[in-house]
């Protein structure tokens, strides 16, 4: 419960800030965008798994790169990290199934 929780901070966190720093919904989704972005390049593997999953949660495909997703899959961060990797995975690809070449909106 306590990496949903963090999940679900990371989610919010990341919603305030682009809507702080964007005013319209095409520059909020923008923004939510980079901010993903930057923090899955600064972060450390365990800050980059859940900014993954806080990602799937909000509807924004991202991919991690090869070497964090071995690691996750590996079980190296560790099983509650390879679970909500898995559970972001699926989801990441559930989208990406049900709306090929689209992703949901942003509310």
């Amino acid at each position: 419960m306590d990496l949903l929780h963090e999940v679900r901070e990371v989610s919010r966190h990341l919603q305030q800030s682009a809507k702080r720093s964007a005013p319209g919904q095409h520059a909020y989704a923008d923004a939510l965008r980079a901010l993903i972005d930057s923090r899955m390049l600064a972060a450390d593997p365990h800050a980059r798994i859940v900014c993954y999953a806080s990602a799937a949660e909000l509807g924004i495909p991202v991919e991690l790169a090869a070497e964090h997703c071995k690691q996750a899959m590996a079980g190296g961060l560790g099983f509650p990290l390879r679970v909500l990797f898995w559970a972001a995975h699926r989801r990441m690809q559930s989208a990406r199934r049900h709306r090929p070449g689209a992703w949901p909106k942003l509310n």
